[in-house]
């Protein structure tokens, strides 16, 4: 340990406390520091690291973080003995870690807490990529999420550099897309390594295993090993991977009794997400370039699966209306009671299913926004008579209804648009809803 408690670090005139020592990892030691009267966690990493790697990590520092999800380098730490560290802010309590959810310690409140926590994961790494980065390493220990409000965080951030260029970390095995795992040859010369490409097929995978609590590629190919070592991992996800649900190759399917989850949850995913994931495991081993899912891609899917969702009136379960799928539910998949009344709002291409507490996003009344996760209104009940419901709005401008018999009425930007069959919603020129 290269600190201890009182511990004192003096950087640009600045004094750093260390508080505790709270855990290392295969890079470096973490410490709880104070600084400037706030706490902090800093990271020294053990071993001498390159000067390329030195260079990244200061230029990061100096770019700043692409998304407000990214626990991001603040502050570098060169010490003269040639140590290296940084400090970065902590994470909150509330955090959990997306491993603890796949191990059955934590679980999201709902599934549309879920699916947010998704969205956002893909909205960070979009953020990520467009500003010419790739995270390299995609695994199950980077993440974190608010059980209660679907908030994310992203950790491991050093190893974040520019598209095209590696400092030495591959990845980590079950979540590397099979080039990397292989190190396939590339024109020029040498190996292929992670970038922006790998990041897509290791995305799905982190998705995957968020909607589906199992790996794509884990399935009755287990059977052929006695024991799951890096041969077997070397054939599974590298040599030959076949994604559980190949529509022709029915050689990988989930394991019944073993993978429960899998099969269960992958019945009620809607069709296109499916095709999405089909999309990336099966034609984007070959085609990586233009047959992996794009975090804007997944972004579209994963909020029209949101759209979609209702909860059964009798036993709470969730599930999707099924406006595209070739069968719709007549009763609950979880209880069998009947599926219950509700409406809907049609907004150009988008549906949303009109379930209580449901949100309506800035991107459902503007298709030019790219904003997916800020709300703009919210389904309610009426305190005096529960079985009346409503939109509250919480908008900038005012909205213009006008119900079937022709009447129109304003409803200001805070205000609350009642949920009547066949109403007309004026957002705005350009946006007409409607109640059906």
């Amino acid at each position: 340990m290269k600190f201890k408690k009182n511990d004192t670090i003096t950087h640009e005139g600045k004094t750093i406390s260390i508080l505790d020592f709270l855990g290392e990892g295969g890079q470096g030691e973490v410490y709880l520091v104070e600084m400037d009267g706030q706490k902090y966690a800093l990271k020294i990493y053990k071993d001498e690291v390159s000067s390329d790697f030195r260079y990244n990590l200061k230029n990061n520092i100096k770019k700043g973080s692409p998304a407000d999800e990214f626990l991001w380098p603040k502050v570098l730490l060169d010490f003269d003995d040639g140590d290296l560290g940084y400090i970065m802010d902590l994470r909150p309590s509330n955090y959990v870690s997306f491993v603890s959810y796949l191990t059955g310690k934590n679980t999201f409140d709902t599934k549309a807490i879920m699916l947010k926590w998704c969205i956002t994961l893909c909205n960070a790494f979009k953020k990520l990529h467009e500003q010419g980065y790739s995270y390299q390493d995609l695994n199950d220990g980077s993440f974190f999420f608010d059980p209660h409000t679907g908030d994310l965080l992203i950790c491991d951030n050093d190893n974040v550099t520019a598209d095209k260029k590696n400092l030495g970390i591959l990845g980590k095995m079950r979540y590397m897309a099979p080039e990397i795992v292989r190190g396939d040859k590339i024109r020029g010369g040498g190996v292929q390594l992670p970038d922006v490409h790998s990041d897509r097929f290791s995305l799905a995978i982190i998705l995957f295993m968020a909607l589906c609590l199992g790996n794509p590629f884990e399935g009755e190919r287990l059977k052929n090993y006695d024991i799951v070592d890096e041969d077997a991992e070397f054939e599974l996800f590298g040599k030959d991977p076949v994604f559980v649900y190949h529509k022709t190759d029915k050689s990988n399917r989930p394991i019944r009794g073993y993978h429960s989850a899998v099969l269960r949850r992958w019945a009620y995913i809607p069709l296109y997400v499916k095709e999405a994931f089909h999309r990336t495991f099966v034609d984007g081993l070959n085609d990586r370039e233009n047959e992996r899912t794009t975090p804007l891609e997944w972004i579209k899917l994963l909020s029209k699966y949101r759209d979609e969702l209702i909860a059964c009136g009798n036993c709470g379960y969730e599930y999707i209306v099924g406006y595209s799928e070739k069968k719709h539910y007549e009763n609950c998949p979880s209880c069998n009671a009947a599926t219950k009344d509700f409406c809907s709002l049609s907004v150009g291409r988008n549906t949303v299913a009109l379930d209580l507490g449901k949100m309506i996003y800035t991107t459902h009344v503007d298709k030019y926004s790219s904003e997916y996760l800020v709300p703009i209104g919210k389904v309610i009940a009426s305190k005096r008579n529960p079985s009346l419901w409503g939109i509250k709005l919480a908008l900038n401008t005012e909205v213009e209804i006008k119900d079937n018999t022709g009447k129109v009425k304003v409803v200001e930007k805070d205000g609350i648009i009642p949920i009547v069959r066949n109403l007309k919603i004026k957002f705005n020129e350009n946006t007409i809803g409607e109640i059906k």
